[in-house]
């Protein structure tokens, strides 16, 4: 049967090898640049039928098979004037020239759309727009199209916590991040439904591409941020990217260090409803300060377009963080006050992480090639005291000195192998990778007594394989994968192997994806599995000392989350909807329960809720007007979630989210009004109770042919972003969050000088295992 599969399919590549006419070329726009996802059409005549097409590579370059019947090539884009050509085996460079319209005294540039939908993802370019000069990566992502990016916290509407690229390499941690400028980005690709060859752990995804490195020699780039807030901290950072590249040889280097200080102020109030209903209520002020040092070394070698190899290291040290602060708390029973509090805390953290990567990309034949191997190593030591001062109604002051100390050390490594090759006109990959880690932790408490210590233990092996297929059919792109993962967990405490809560898994992720540009509408349609495993500190088992009041513990039977998703998106012109649907089956919620028997005291832990259902949808709004650039978006989320709690359940409202940013292109500078919004609604089992509103502002300036740039930022000009938020915990108890609002400014000023960009190509592997580590 193999042998005749094998014959057949040899006579069917034979009969299209000799049917079949190779042509290949470059699209760029009238500046020059490449023209990414342009359509290159191949039709007959006299009839101008559709023989074949395919759409542009990210550098503009096609390479399109097409029959004897093709004789006449036509070369589109949204926005562009349509080409024409002959059907020879080169055709070179094709220039396609923007279209404009005049609408009475107002241009709009019809340039190509800042978002358009590609594959499984949706694509906003970046190179030639003002995100160029939104100052930081964050701010940038932060304009993007369903992306939310803010203290460090990135999101996607829908779908949750990204998994970041850069030029096809995961990045590791917020320094590689914070390396990058927006003047270097090309575009940025968010994938809702991310396809087999991503980890099943990861929901979204976003891909970052940079320009194209070109000339030789040293550069360098310097960028020095400075911020102070409304508690008076003056913190900054400052990061060095310098580059030496000749011939093939390219040698990178990144420096960083930084102080920060981070106000946390907040109110709470825990209610516990028991025969009496007791009231907690808190005012928290603390402030977390630390000093970080970054600094990553990466060597590369580019043999041909086809082989390259590399390898890289990075150090990142957190020699001082020492938050500190207090909190003041009352406790009444039915409105009468039985308790007061004042609990003083100071903490001393000392992390080290090293990882490192080497890699191979090539390709032998017709088959693409992408090696990976890494490697991660942390440390920590983190030492907390915390000082109470506690006098129930009617009695003596009473006094505790608790100190913790806890030191989890995590070593891991993990390779990935990806091969790709052409098959019945379109790519097929498959590949595999296999990571083994080990996570230990000691905890001890003094006094002795308040809690036991704990040392524990867990090593796991992670083995996958994936295979992924895609082909343009006409004007359609489909792509359909599958991926299949086998964990193996294994838990000890104080060397000892627990085997209930050990634990060994299988599991399958299909996905299948479809895109398509019809005329001036792009559409996109896909599914896909995915599961988040619970991270290793979830897992413990022991119970962790906050204050008198709050304890934290793990749960070693936490299922891993599943969710099924369906994924909608169109778009026409500066138009884009996107909709969606989850299935979501074990979600991993916080949970608080009262601990040894006094209402006062609660102990939070994770556990598994049921299994519910949500839908979100949203639309942008992007147009161009003169020198006024708005960008509108409005989502909406809706959820069906099963908890029940006391009086009434608010868990199932609807929750919007409303941005709307400005900016304004004139000579002098660039000045930026960014808005945004969220109404009262639900997600799991928080609930937003107030609106919040919030309004940032800047201004850019570059000099001396762009140089030199400054950035001066505020966030939160009128003090309104705040979310009151309650969380519930079932019918005995929720707690109310109101964290306080804060203005920071800050100003970014950088210096660049003959700047290039990285030809290190390494994407890494054990990806998902990190960010559980």
């Amino acid at each position: 049967m193999t042998i005749k599969l094998s014959a057949l399919c040899g006579c069917l590549l034979a009969v299209q090898a000799m049917t079949a006419q190779t042509v290949t070329g470059r699209v760029v726009d009238g500046g020059g640049r490449p023209l990414a996802y342009a359509n290159v059409v191949a039709m007959s005549l006299p009839d101008s039928a559709f023989v074949a097409g395919v759409m542009t590579a990210d550098d503009g370059s096609f390479t399109l098979d097409l029959k004897d019947t093709g004789r006449l090539l036509r070369f589109s884009s949204v926005g562009y004037k349509t080409v024409y050509a002959d059907p020879v085996a080169d055709v070179g460079t094709v220039h396609l020239e923007a279209l404009a319209q005049v609408l009475g005294e107002v241009v709009v540039k019809s340039d190509l759309p800042q978002t358009r939908l590609k594959g499984e993802g949706m694509v906003t370019g970046v190179s030639g727009t003002l995100l160029e000069h939104a100052g930081t990566i964050e701010r940038m992502l932060d304009r993007i199209p369903n992306v939310s990016a803010r203290n460090g916290e990135i999101e996607v509407f829908g779908r949750g916590t990204p998994e970041l690229y850069i030029n096809g390499r995961k990045v590791r941690d917020k320094s590689e991040l914070d390396r990058l400028n927006p003047d270097n980005i090309r575009d940025v690709e968010v994938i809702t439904n991310p396809g087999a060859r991503y980890d099943a752990s990861v929901t979204s995804v976003i891909r970052i591409r940079t320009k194209k490195a070109v000339g030789d020699g040293f550069s360098l780039d310097n960028r020095l941020f400075g911020e102070l807030n409304d508690y008076g901290y003056l913190v900054g950072e400052d990061n060095l990217n310098m580059n030496y590249r000749t011939g093939g040889l390219d040698v990178g280097a990144t420096l960083r260090a930084n102080k920060w200080a981070s106000p946390d102020p907040k109110t709470t109030e825990q209610i516990t409803h028991l025969e009496d209903t007791w009231r907690q209520r808190s005012k928290i002020d603390q402030v977390y300060k630390d000093e970080n040092l970054y600094a990553r070394l990466a060597v590369s070698y580019m043999f041909n377009q086809d082989h390259s190899v590399g390898i890289s290291a990075s150090y990142n040290r957190q020699p001082w963080n020492k938050p500190s602060g207090y909190m003041e708390s009352i406790l009444m029973q039915d409105d009468a006050l039985t308790e007061q509090l004042r609990s003083d805390y100071t903490a001393s953290t000392q992390a080290t992480t090293l990882q490192g990567n080497a890699y191979y990309t090539g390709k032998i034949g017709q088959w693409g090639i992408d090696f990976n191997t890494d490697w991660m190593y942390t440390k920590s030591n983190l030492t907390m005291n915390t000082v109470e001062d506690y006098t129930k109604t009617g009695l003596q002051t009473e006094h505790n000195d608790v100190t913790t100390n806890t030191v989890p050390r995590s070593n891991l490594i993990a390779s990935k192998l990806v091969l790709t090759a052409p098959l019945f006109g379109g790519e097929l990959s498959f590949g595999g990778e296999y990571s083994y880690s080990i996570r230990k932790s000691a905890y001890t408490v003094l006094p002795k007594g308040i809690i036991n210590d704990n040392h524990s233990r867990t090593e796991e092996g992670l083995a996958t394989a994936f295979v992924e297929y895609g082909r343009q059919f006409g004007p359609i792109i489909a792509q359909v994968g599958l991926r299949y993962e086998d964990v193996d967990f294994d838990y000890y405490e104080d060397g000892r192997r627990i085997a209930e809560q050990s634990r060994s898994y299988g599991d399958w992720f299909p996905s299948v994806a479809m895109s398509a540009m019809l005329g001036k509408v792009g559409v996109q349609v896909g599914y896909s599995a995915d599961i988040r495993r619970p991270s290793y500190d979830q897992l413990r088992s022991n119970i962790y000392y906050d204050n008198r009041y709050t304890y934290e513990g793990g749960n070693p039977f936490l299922q891993p989350t599943k969710s099924h998703n369906v994924n909608l998106a169109a778009s026409y012109k500066w138009l884009m909807f996107s909709a969606g649907y989850s299935h979501i089956m074990d979600p991993i919620i916080e949970h608080s329960e009262t601990y040894n028997d006094d209402p006062a005291v609660a102990l939070f832990r994770q556990v598994n809720g049921e299994a519910y259902d949500k839908v979100f949808a949203s639309l942008n709004l992007r147009p161009t007007i003169g020198p006024w650039h708005p960008s509108l978006m409005i989502g909406v989320q809706k959820q069906w979630f099963k908890m029940a709690v006391h009086g009434h359940n608010p868990l199932d409202n609807p929750l919007a989210t409303i941005r709307f940013n400005n900016t304004v292109d004139v000579k002098l500078c660039e000045i930026s009004l960014n808005m945004s919004c969220n109404t009262t609604g639900a997600d799991e089992n928080n609930y937003l109770r107030k609106p919040s509103f919030r309004a940032d502002m800047s201004l850019y300036k570059s000099l001396l042919k762009d140089k030199l740039t400054l950035s001066l930022y505020v966030s939160d000009l009128f003090k309104t972003g705040k979310n009151s938020v309650v969380t519930y915990y079932g019918t005995m108890r929720e707690s109310i969050y109101e964290p306080k609002a804060l203005r920071n400014v800050n100003l970014t000023v950088r210096y660049k000088f003959n700047v290039t960009n990285s030809k290190y190509k390494g994407t890494g592997a054990g990806q998902g295992q990190k960010s559980r580590l």
